[in-house]
């Protein structure tokens, strides 16, 4: 049996091999509908900011990129018709993103295909297997956060 830090290291790289998987069949499924995967996150991070729309810095903060790298992609749905843009009320300075009807109509439907995939995915594994993996992934993620907390110190 591998060493505790050899298993370590499988854990992880299965983990970077699974998500690479989803993000390549969510952009080859996204496609039909003209969105990479990184789009959709921005719709989604765009939906997140409710009815009065979503500050770039905000959008920003979810996608995990720079201001300028929102503001690209809020440029890019601006062009597909998907989001606008508005003044902000609050700043004078800022602007507000929201989904145009088309926006929310596709965010909708590239949803249910990504529900539709995530649920091919997972046929056929038992049930209890898949909570499992779901707990010690969520452990393994609470002890990476405390771990790299603790060699900050």
């Amino acid at each position: 049996m591998p060493d505790r830090s050899e298993l370590a290291l499988q854990l992880t790289d299965a983990i970077a091999a699974a998500r690479g998987a989803v993000e390549r069949a969510g952009d080859r499924a996204f496609r039909a509908y003209g969105l990479s995967h990184r789009a959709h996150a921005a719709l989604s991070a765009v939906d997140q900011g409710g009815p009065d729309g979503a500050r770039p810095k905000e959008i920003a903060d979810l996608l995990q990129v720079s201001r300028a790298a929102a503001t690209t992609f809020v440029q890019r749905l601006e062009a597909k018709g998907l989001v606008e843009t508005t003044p902000d009320p609050e700043d004078d300075r800022g602007v507000r993103v929201t989904l145009t009807r088309r926006g929310v109509e596709m965010l909708l439907r590239a949803g249910q295909l990504e529900r539709r995939l995530a649920a091919r995915a997972i046929e056929g594994l038992p049930a209890a297997s898949i909570s499992r993996t779901i707990r010690l992934l969520q452990d393994f993620r609470s002890r990476l956060a405390e771990k790299l907390i603790g060699a900050l110190r």
